[in-house]
């Protein structure tokens, strides 16, 4: 081979553009603020990903030039590929205490709650049973909520919490009349939807049982810190610049106060207080409790929930 054809062929392998770093995602089904195409289309297609998450996700890879494939399957799937250890990530997830042990989760990105559903034929106006009275709570899981729920109703031994796997199945119970006197928790924009869709009139929303907000989770086991950061960081500067807001206004939401002052924040860069640390985990995301500087990551829940 004479030297200018070595020279030539040592160029182009010099200037072919190298594999991008990947972060797979996956998200699920019929997910609160997520949407598939199933929804809206006639079925011809197969459903696809789509809605403020998935934008916001698609955005920030673009921005930090990596490569992130994003899968829809049934929901509880999700959850066990990000635990199995074959996804790098999954949203839209509650953080909490509990899986922060094996999840890092970015800021919560929309504030919203998990609201409390009856038969209407069940007076009750609250979740707390009465003396003597037995409370059943039923809610999709496994999932953060039902880890949320779990936690809120420590210390009340006559309430009870019970996993189902589909929301839809849940609601439909409810609207026969299968649970008795007990209740249903879920997102609000799951549950109105479900409700108006499938006419299930039986079904009359009770009120609130929780605050929460909702952020992407990544599998500590898979993402790297390196990875997880660079991620971030394309987020606060999408942030920063009004892209992920105006991402969710499209959909009608609006972006979490404590993300958009985060990436404030970071924007300015200016010194701050360092946060305190909760079980040696690293949390990322969340509202901000009481007597906690104004910039420090947080969990869903509060600390008078037993942790």
């Amino acid at each position: 081979m004479s030297i200018r054809i070595f020279l030539m062929v040592w160029t182009l392998l010099l200037s072919w553009p190298g594999k991008a770093t990947e972060l797979r995602f996956v998200t699920g089904e019929f997910l609160s603020f997520d949407f598939s195409s199933k929804e809206s289309d006639s079925g011809a297609k197969p459903p696809v990903a789509r809605g403020p998450f998935v934008e916001t996700v698609q955005a920030v890879c673009a921005r930090i030039h990596f490569d992130c494939p994003i899968g829809l399957v049934p929901w509880r799937r999700s959850l066990a590929m990000l635990e199995q250890g074959q996804t790098d990530a999954v949203f839209a997830v509650i953080p909490t205490h509990e899986r922060a042990i094996d999840l890092r989760f970015g800021p919560v990105l929309i504030d919203s709650s998990l609201n409390l559903y009856a038969h209407r034929s069940n007076s009750a106006q609250g979740w707390r049973p009465q003396p003597g009275e037995r409370r059943d709570l039923y809610t999709l899981g496994p999932s953060g909520t039902a880890n949320v729920v779990r936690q809120h109703i420590q210390g009340v031994p006559s309430a009870h919490v019970y996993l189902e796997s589909d929301n839809l199945r849940l609601m439909r119970k409810l609207d026969a009349g299968r649970f008795g006197n007990g209740m249903v928790i879920m997102n609000p924009s799951i549950a109105r939807r479900l409700i108006e869709q499938h006419q299930l009139r039986n079904v009359r929303e009770v009120g609130l049982f929780k605050e929460v907000g909702y952020a992407i989770a990544f599998s500590r086991a898979r993402v790297s810190q390196e990875k997880f950061e660079a991620f971030e960081r394309g987020l606060d500067e999408l942030i920063a610049d009004g892209t992920i807001g105006a991402i969710f206004q499209r959909y009608q939401l609006e972006l979490s106060a404590s993300a958009r002052k985060r990436a404030v924040r970071k924007e300015s860069a200016v010194p701050h207080e360092a946060c305190p640390h909760h079980g040696h985990s690293e949390e990322h995301g969340g509202d901000v409790h009481r007597g906690t500087p104004s910039h420090c990551p947080v969990m869903a829940f509060q600390p008078g929930d037993g942790l």
